[in-house]
This record gives C-alpha cells, structure tokens and sequence, in this order.
C-alpha cells in the first residue's frame, strides 16, 4: 500500500492539483489515468487488496489490521527522502505512538 501511495504523489505531483471547477475535472482525471505513475499506483492498489483478502482468510483481523499503521512510517520516511516533506517532530511522535501499538499488538 505505501509503494501505491508514493506512486500515486509522484504522478499527481506531475499532473498537477485537483481541480477547482467541476468542469476541469474531466481533462483532470484523462491526465491523471494516462500518468504511467498514476496507473501503476491503481494496479499496486489491486495487488494489495488480493493479499489483504488473502491474509484476512488466514490469520485474524484483530491481530494483522494493526500491521497496516506501519503504513505510517513508511509514507512518512520515504516522503520526507522522496518528496522532501516536512515531517515535524510532533508528526514523528505520532508515529513512534503508533509503532508502540503495533508492538504491544503483535505480543498479544
């Protein structure tokens, strides 16, 4: 899911804003799914969703849904590195309550 997420900045990065009027939003959105960016990030989002379900089937929800707030981290890191966002420290702190989550989660 992170990969799709990035993916899917840097195409609309180059495609440009959500449009403001209701009328652009049709050029908007040709742009957006001729973007190579935009289209490998909707395919990534596909391929995750059939190992979501996969792993739904095989382990329980309460302990694998957590996993997905790593999520966090990640977008975060490789914003930051990728995108050169700024990631306060407040922001950081958040995460690393998150991640303390994950973790007592994953020992229950």
């Amino acid at each position: 899911m992170t990969a799709s997420q990035l993916l899917l900045r840097k195409g609309l990065l180059q495609i440009g804003g959500f449009p403001q009027g209701v009328g652009e939003l049709v050029d908007f959105f040709l742009r957006a799914f001729a973007n190579a960016y935009v289209i490998f990030a909707m395919l990534l989002t596909v391929v995750t969703a059939l190992a979501w379900i996969m792993a739904v089937s095989k382990a329980e929800l309460s302990q694998i849904y957590p996993f997905m707030a790593l999520s966090y981290v990640l977008v975060a890191l490789f914003s930051l590195l990728i995108f050169h966002e700024d990631v306060t420290v407040l922001r950081w702190a958040g995460i690393a309550v998150i991640c303390l989550g994950v973790l007592l989660v994953s020992r229950s």
